[in-house]
């Protein structure tokens, strides 16, 4: 297969999805968690990454109700007690890199948390989302805007 050299020049990619918002979203915290997952292009459409929703509510849990920054291994513990289940400490550290990627978590001392917004209160987790985002997507659209320009003048 050949390789492009452009694909060198993507640092991450982030996707944001226009959806609706009917009530019955709102009436359990999992279809909450898979809305925000789905419009965030956390998940795909069409997929359960029931995983990844674990996991997500696992770390709101721990920062929102505990005020704790876990490790993958007190999520992993907390995985287990909730649901049962043996989940791999990989494929939590795959799912919260995701997040990592984001920057919307950070990780430090082995222990993850939400990655604050420099402009806000500290655990304000709807500011530090739309910082984060919000500075990724000005930045991209930005850049967009500069190449477009060079576009037309190279077509004049």
């Amino acid at each position: 297969m050949q390789r492009f050299p452009e694909s060198d020049l993507v640092r991450r990619t982030f996707t944001l999805r226009e959806m609706d918002f009917p009530p019955e979203v709102k009436l359990t915290k999992r279809s909450l968690l898979r809305w925000f997952a789905l419009s965030t292009g956390l998940i795909s459409p069409q997929e359960s990454r029931a995983t990844f929703l674990e996991v997500l509510d696992c770390l709101l849990y721990f920062q929102v109700k505990k005020k704790q920054n876990p490790t993958t291994l007190e999520i992993q513990d907390y995985l287990k007690k909730k649901n049962g289940k043996e989940v791999s400490e990989k494929l939590i550290r795959y799912h919260l890199k995701r997040l990592l990627d984001l920057n919307f978590l950070r990780r430090k001392q082995n222990k993850y948390f939400f990655n604050n917004s420099p402009k806000a209160e500290k655990d304000d987790l709807k500011e530090a989302y739309n910082y984060w985002i919000s500075k990724t997507i000005s930045k991209t659209l930005e850049n967009n805007e500069t190449v477009l320009e060079q576009l037309i003048k190279s077509y004049k």
